[in-house]
């Protein structure tokens, strides 16, 4: 009997096998039924393919909010000089699988820690227990595509671990990332209900097309806004720079009922030090133009995500023997949420992240390139039509 049930044991799966079949089973691959899989590595891929497909198509749509980025004291001793805020935006599609696992597609982008633009490209999968008051624990990873200013912008790939809380409408999740030590934290929002792998939805219908109150659709939003214009001028050691109010003016045109395109203009003015001396004010005023996705609305709120470009002008320099250079052209995120007041009146509150870059020169000297790293926080209204 014992030697039957040593038999057994060599017989089966060794935990290296069971391991990669777990691990098959998490990717995209096993939304697909095992009778419908394809043969070999080629196989494989197209069943990764076929599977992140499906999770878009049948997954719900989600807003991505990166939230912090903890560098460690031990790690980085000139941690204060490094970027915690990692404002940005992301989009993804997310299911609930048939065990309650997560399985999602993802597009983010957001200001690293050294306040230059990164964008990724991923697959997250995440298994999930139940916890209390609704809420649930999570473990998993994420694979993705990613570029950085400080690797030339050129495409890797790369896993990271993930942990996560939260619900099937509002998660928190954190990373680690091992080759800087540093943990990533950010946030998925859905407010169109959770969606499983069999294609049922729940929640609350979304409202027509761009959602007013009465729910009569517009195709048009002329607004405008106060912007606190939070500013963390990087770059050059020593450069900082202040934060002011702007008002900001715009114009939205939806071209379906998820999709819209977004035309703004601000005017902030702004004190720019060096070397904890301060050289003068100078004025940022850029104009954006930025392509949106609008997500469902839920009870009349309805979130944003945005990405497009910015013409900034650094104009109205007081730097005594110092200018800046006076335009550049940068890459722009955005997330927002707009509510209807009456069925026309629309209350919209926004963040616009910016990436403008400018020369900085003393006399015939160029000292570097100073980042401002603009955040726009506004809030403000619009005239629907």
């Amino acid at each position: 009997m014992a030697a039957a049930r040593v038999a057994a044991q060599d017989g089966g799966p060794s935990f290296t096998q069971r391991a990669l079949s777990a691990m098959n089973e998490s990717s995209p691959v096993g939304l697909i039924p095992a009778g419908e899989r394809a043969s070999g590595w080629t196989g494989w891929f197209a069943d990764a393919w076929e599977g992140s497909k499906r999770i878009f198509r049948d997954g719900h749509s989600d807003l991505l909010l990166p939230a912090y980025t903890y560098h460690p004291p031990y790690k980085y001793p000139n941690r204060f000089d490094e970027n915690h805020y990692p404002w940005g935006v992301g989009f993804a599609r997310t299911v609930i699988d048939a065990k309650d696992n997560e399985r999602l597609v993802y597009l983010l982008g957001f200001s690293d820690s050294h306040y230059d633009f990164q964008p990724m490209l991923g697959y997250g999968w995440i298994a999930r227990w139940p916890l209390f008051a609704g809420l649930k624990g999570g473990l998993g990873y994420t694979v993705f595509l990613t570029a950085r200013a400080d690797a030339n912008y050129l495409p890797f790939p790369a896993a990271l671990p993930l942990a996560s809380i939260g619900t099937d409408r509002v998660t928190l999740y954190a990373s680690w990332i091992p080759s800087t030590e540093v943990l990533f934290f950010f946030a998925r929002i859905s407010l169109d209900g959770a969606r499983s792998s069999g294609g049922g939805t729940g929640g609350v219908a979304p409202f027509p097309a761009a959602g007013a109150r009465n729910g009569r659709p517009y195709a048009n939003l002329v607004y405008g806004a106060a912007a606190w214009v939070n500013t963390d001028a990087s770059g050059i050691d020593s450069v900082a720079s202040g934060n002011a109010w702007a008002p900001v003016v715009g114009y939205r045109h939806f071209v379906s009922e998820r999709a819209a395109f977004d035309v703004s203009v601000s005017r902030s003015s702004h004190t720019l030090d060096l070397n904890g001396a301060r050289l003068g004010t100078f004025d940022l005023m850029p104009v954006t133009v930025a392509a949106q996705y609008h997500f469902p609305s839920y009870a009349g709120l309805r979130m944003y995500a945005g990405a497009g470009i910015a013409y900034n002008r650094a104009a109205q320099q007081d730097l005594p023997g110092y200018a800046l250079s006076s335009s550049s052209i940068s890459p722009v995120l955005q997330a927002g949420a707009t509510y209807p007041v009456t069925d026309a009146l629309i209350l919209n509150a926004g963040l616009n992240v910016n990436f403008a870059r400018h020369q900085l020169t003393e006399g015939d000297t160029t000292l570097g390139t100073v980042k401002p790293s603009a955040v726009s926080f506004s809030l403000g209204l619009g005239y629907a039509f």
